[in-house]
């Protein structure tokens, strides 16, 4: 932020510097014609005395012979003074040689132990790193790219250097660190890998861009290899048809005993959309509706009378079996509808081999000739119109865009949108920042790439006793366990305020391995109930400010 306003600062300064140096030109010409010398009185000779005079330097070959001309040039160097003093050495000139003369930290306080190390700054763990500061748990990021480096240094503890040099490592407290994460290229992570083998036993966890790498890095040495790709391409086929397997529900979320928490789709032709939330034909499934989804914007504890329609999102809590009678109504009929994936990369490919390996045959377009007859195939840009109705998009009914640059992803989105107003469109995110962009384009539903990556690997970082689970982007999950003396005991859901005042929902409760999903302002909360409540970060905070952990 600070970088933007000293950016228009500069810029104001140098409009400024402009329009003076122009006015003074005109004086100058008007001044040398009055003089009776109109040989001189031209734009070259003019901004070249204006400058000369405002710099101090007066090489003394042009001068003035009037007392209003000695004037003149008196105003001129005293305002050129002024603008070099106090504008441009403070805000142009200083700050440069301060911003190249600025060290950047080559090791991390002595004191630092229990830390978390994470070897290369990006996308995939930027949600991550978010989280663990506002949650005050001691981390270091260890980067290489002096431009990335010096973009965070300031936010977060950094350690500029090459993590595969065993000094860097060590500088950066390698002995006492809690884990390590890896997460530049396959390449680059093996090499750090056995760096850190050489000098540590710490727990490691890389990331991988292509899974078949994951047995060089185990081999190097990591505890755990994770491709957040993989499991994204996995996901999106999870979510986009029921046939991806019985009762698998892509990043549903225990709650306790049975229940879980889980999205469900709403798909073209499914006998949900134009129903309300109280229709009989979702309430017989027993699941019951904690929010919903639109184009991005979630609504918590959506009223009985809100519509469900095509495109939206349904975030349940139920059973296994109640979520899967919720999941066949929004799928509809899966079997009829065409399935058209736009990009063949890391994550397209895994999703169209999930898809295949249950009986769907998608439609890719690719700009490369894959050369295969497992699928259909059209060669051409995921953005291009021509190829889009090539494929048939007009028919489709669900469309994946997994391009692999953001920017493409959103025109291709605008696109699609345009050519099929009724399809269910999911499209993948690399940044986090992409993501309401693409809303705002046409998707329906964002698969993150930095999200699940940073869901992976949040559950191996936080202790196995924090009740806290990252869900979707801006959302998360805490259980709170109300004790005797807790503020909570004996107060319904209505006194608590819960949306009003804190901006969160209540899911589910459970009271003595008994699962109450049936919640209203009456419903009373009692000592060893366990609540669980869902809404952004920033509400689940003040919440626990407000009542602790329930005790």
């Amino acid at each position: 932020m600070s970088e933007s306003v000293d950016s228009r600062g500069a810029s104001r300064a140098v409009l400024f510097t402009i329009v003076l140096v122009t006015a003074y030109s005109a004086i100058y010409m008007i001044l040398m014609r009055h003089e009776g010398r109109p040989e001189l009185a031209n734009p070259v000779n003019a901004v070249y005395w204006v400058i000369m005079t405002m710099t101090t330097v007066g090489y003394g070959d042009i001068v003035f012979r009037s007392p209003v001309g000695y004037l003149f040039s008196i105003v001129v160097s005293l305002t050129g003074i002024v603008m070099v003093f106090a504008f441009v050495l403070p805000g142009l000139v200083t700050p440069w040689f301060e911003h190249l003369g600025r060290e950047l930290p080559e090791r991390v306080p002595e004191w630092m132990s229990d830390h978390i190390l994470i070897c290369g700054y990006g996308p995939m763990v930027e949600r991550l790193t978010e989280r663990l500061d506002e949650m005050g748990i001691r981390f270091a990021i260890v980067e290489s790219r002096e431009s990335v480096a010096r973009g965070i240094f300031k936010k977060y503890t950094t350690v500029w250097g090459d993590p595969s040099d065993v000094q860097v490592l060590r500088n950066a407290n390698i002995s006492m660190a809690r884990m390590v994460m890896v997460n530049y290229t396959d390449e680059v992570n093996a090499d750090i890998v056995l760096t850190i083998r050489e000098i540590s036993g710490v727990e490691i966890i890389a990331m991988v861009e292509d899974l078949r790498h994951s047995r060089f890095l185990s081999y190097a040495g990591a505890s755990r290899v994770l491709s957040p790709k993989t499991m994204l391409g996995t996901f999106v086929a999870q979510i986009s048809t029921p046939s991806c397997g019985e009762c698998v529900f892509p990043g549903a979320v225990q709650l306790f005993g049975t229940l879980s928490l889980a999205e469900m789709p709403v798909f073209p032709g499914s006998p949900l959309a134009g129903r309300a939330i109280s229709d009989p034909l979702l309430v017989q499934t027993g699941a019951s509706v904690v929010g919903i989804w639109k184009r991005g914007e979630f609504t918590p504890r959506p009223s009985w009378d809100d519509i469900l329609s095509s495109g939206t999102v349904i975030l349940a809590v139920g059973d296994s079996e109640q979520l899967m009678r919720l999941r066949l109504l929004g799928a509809g009929d899966d079997k009829s509808r065409r399935f058209l994936v736009i990009g063949y990369g890391d994550v397209g490919q895994r999703l169209v081999r999930v898809l295949c390996e249950h009986g769907i045959i998608p439609v890719v377009v690719d700009r490369r000739d894959l050369a295969t007859d497992r699928f259909e195939h059209v060669m051409g840009d995921g953005y291009s119109e021509d190829a889009l109705i090539r494929a048939g998009i007009k028919d489709a009914s669900c469309i994946m865009i997994m391009l692999n640059n953001d920017h493409d992803a959103i025109y291709a989105t605008l696109v699609a949108r345009n050519l099929n107003p009724d399809a269910f469109i999911i499209a993948r995110a690399n940044h986090l920042l992409s993501t309401e962009k693409l809303y705002r384009a046409g998707a329906d539903y964002v698969a993150s790439v930095p999200l699940v990556a940073s869901k992976m690997l949040f559950t191996m970082v936080i202790p196995a006793s924090e009740d806290l689970t990252i869900l979707y982007e801006g959302l998360e999950l805490r259980r709170y366990e109300v004790r005797r003396r807790s503020a909570m005991a004996h107060r319904t859901l209505k006194d608590l305020a819960l949306i009003e005042r804190f901006g969160c929902t209540a899911v589910a409760i459970d009271r003595a391995g008994d699962a109450i999903l049936a919640l209203s302002g009456e419903t009373e909360i009692l000592p060893g109930d366990v609540l669980a409540l869902l809404g952004p970060p920033g509400s689940m905070d003040r919440f626990s400010r407000v009542f602790g952990d329930g005790g």
